[in-house]
């Protein structure tokens, strides 16, 4: 009985690893202990609008499968870091292909609501590599946050 286990564990396992995905997208260089990004984004919300020079902190752990992204700050004009603000940390940055990534975990605090979620958009390899934000929404409350800019990341990350 031991032994009929034993191979039919093994077949389950060697069928699995022939289903498995080809090989995901990652980020490069990794590990890092320290990545950065930088930029302007515009956050519109219904009734408001405010543009901020955004600052995110993080480390790609090895493998490159995200960048978790461990500290947010938002300056600028007089709004920002005050009546809009980053929320609900870490948040996860997962390659999905060269040009696309997923913001998981995002959350906003802005000046009449608040906004959070998984978003996907763009990213654009080059130097430096940077996440790009066209109009994307993310569901909030009194209504969804628009999203647009783009934060360079230093040192530079490539998705492969």
């Amino acid at each position: 009985m031991l032994k009929s286990a034993s191979i039919l564990s093994a077949a389950v396992l060697a069928a699995a690893g022939l289903a498995a995905p080809a090989s995901a997208a990652t980020f490069t260089p990794n590990p890092l202990s320290s990545v950065t990004f930088t930029g302007n984004l515009t956050i519109q919300q219904p009734g408001s609008i405010v543009t901020c020079a955004v600052t995110l902190t993080g480390y790609v752990p090895g493998g490159g499968s995200m960048v978790v992204i461990t500290q947010a700050s938002f300056s600028g004009s007089w709004q920002c870091g005050a009546l809009v603000a980053p929320t609900g940390l870490p948040w996860y940055l997962h390659p999905n292909t060269t040009t696309s990534v997923t913001l998981q975990g995002i959350g906003l605090k802005t000046m009449v609501g608040s906004c959070s979620g998984n978003v996907n958009t763009g990213w654009i390899n080059g130097s430096p590599g940077k996440i790009d934000f066209v109009g994307v929404t993310i569901p909030g409350s009194p209504g969804a946050c628009t999203v647009t800019g783009a934060l360079n990341s230093s040192p530079s990350l490539t998705i492969i």
